[in-house]
């Protein structure tokens, strides 16, 4: 006998189990993120650095199952037309942001990024690894892929409004780190993320995984050799 029975997932996007599979996904989301404060209490620093590391790729691995769960998966992937495009936009929008929040104050004889690291080549690599590979990929994996596409389905009427939300979200989210200056500056910078994928067309989840990934690791730059 033919067995006809309908799968429950995925569910429509624009369902209410879409919604509950977004609570569930926001409090998978802050649970891994408060276990960072007890991560960061590790003495040992190949320990601390490889559990944020699981945990940061957690962040992805949530997003992305709530993205299987209701069909959005293929917003996860870029283009293929001009992927050379998009690639070059990610590195450009890098390139000015740090100009913008990095040089240019710096040049002014201030610092918004924080003061001096001593630099040393272990501490550049892992940087680079962190920042390009782990940060910038699973961040935006949750908010520029998840979040902001899940709320550009739920608002109809005004999507504009959902890259604003991923960012602000986005924001709060690095309450973590203790510092209201910066949820305002990574709001800012959510919403230029965000805005740039909504309103320009070969700006993709790929070219601001670039733009995040490069731009967090050229500040590392900036504190080692300019500060």
């Amino acid at each position: 006998m033919e067995d006809n029975k309908k799968s429950l997932f995925p569910v429509n996007a624009e369902s209410k189990s879409a919604g509950i599979i977004f609570l569930i996904a926001a409090a998978l989301l802050v649970g891994l993120t408060f276990s960072l404060w007890g991560i960061w209490l590790i003495d040992i620093y190949a320990v601390r650095m490889c559990l944020t590391l699981l945990v940061t790729a957690a962040f992805a691995v949530v997003a992305v199952v709530a993205m299987k769960l209701t069909a959005q998966e293929s917003k996860l992937l870029p283009t293929k037309h001009r992927l050379w495009l998009q690639i070059l936009i990610g590195f450009a929008f890098a390139a000015v942001l740090c100009l913008l929040f990095g040089i240019v104050p710096i040049l002014c004889g201030t610092s918004i990024i924080g003061s001096h690291t001593e630099p040393s080549a272990g501490f550049l690599v892992i940087s680079a690894i962190q920042d390009i590979l782990f940060v910038g990929v699973c961040e935006e994996i949750v908010f520029r892929g998840y979040v902001q596409n899940q709320f550009e389905i739920w608002l109809k009427k005004c999507k504009w409004l959902a890259p604003l939300i991923a960012a602000v979200l986005f924001g709060l989210w690095h309450i973590i780190n203790g510092s209201l200056i910066q949820v305002l500056f990574t709001t800012l910078i959510g919403c230029v993320f965000g805005y740039s994928k909504y309103f320009i067309k070969d700006c993709t989840l790929l070219s601001v995984i670039i733009a995040h990934g490069i731009y967090d690791f050229s500040l590392v730059l900036l504190t080692c050799f300019m500060l």
